[in-house]
């Protein structure tokens, strides 16, 4: 076990400004030199094994987002919401520790210096709560597997392998914070997804049925449902999304 590590708001900004500057550290190099400057060290009073980090598969297939999820929770599951929202220790993992799994999940050895600018902004640092969410190489994935905590204490990696099958599915159910804050009906969704498989088969099929329970859900207090009522009405969702009712048809229905 070791001290969690993050890097000073100052030595974050000086990074930000000279993303350009350090491309080549970006495509095949690191930081070490820099390290000797700078705080990049600062630590925390919470300690982590850092040791899971050193197995993040980087690519990219949906079973490999949901282990790697299950990974940094297994390192980092001790921090609490508002330490997650800290830029520094993601900003820290990005570029030193998990400085190799996010150049190969994220960067393209090809890509020119402006689109390795923008990729490196958004996967390796985390400047908005948004971006800590859903963007970030390391912190996204700690969200993911704190929200399949919340979702199914039990079995979240059951959890994680559904909400991460399809981009559609993450978008809806974490990203979208009306939907990702009612932890009720993200589990009724799971399950009808687990019970319906053609929720989930295609994105149009899901867009039509979370079209659907948005027009039929308005003014429902989901949180008040039993399990059994909040499934029933989930199923008239999904049969009202594939009749296809007027009113709810999509554009390219």
């Amino acid at each position: 076990m070791e001290r969690i590590k993050y890097l000073a708001s100052s030595t974050i900004e000086s990074l930000r400004t000279s993303i350009a500057a350090n491309a080549r550290r970006y495509r095949e190099g690191d930081f070490t030199d820099l390290m000797k400057d700078g705080e990049w060290s600062v630590e925390l009073q919470q300690t982590a094994d850092l040791s899971p980090l050193s197995e993040l598969d980087p690519s990219g297939k949906p079973e490999a987002e949901a282990e790697n999820s299950m990974r940094v929770w297994a390192a980092l599951g001790n921090l609490s919401p508002s330490l997650a929202y800290e830029e520094g220790i993601w900003v820290r993992l990005t570029h030193v520790e998990c400085l190799e799994f996010s150049r190969q999940r994220w960067l393209s050895a090809s890509s020119t210096d402006e689109t390795l600018t923008r990729d490196v902004r958004l996967h390796f640092f985390a400047d908005t709560l948004n971006r800590r969410r859903d963007d970030n190489a390391i912190s996204r994935l700690w969200w993911n597997a704190y929200m399949a905590h919340g979702i199914s204490p039990g079995d979240p990696r059951s959890a994680l392998k559904l909400i991460l099958s399809r981009a559609d599915m993450r978008a809806n159910l974490i990203e979208r914070s009306l939907t990702g804050t009612r932890k009720a009906i993200v589990r009724g969704i799971l399950r009808i997804a687990s019970a319906s498989p053609k929720v989930t088969n295609s994105e149009r099929n899901f867009r039509r049925f979370m079209v659907t329970l948005n027009k039929l859900g308005g003014g429902q207090i989901f949180e008040a449902m039993s399990d059994q009522e909040l499934d029933a009405f989930l199923s008239d969702c999904v049969e009202k999304a594939e009749i296809g009712e007027p009113s709810l048809q999509l554009d390219d229905a």
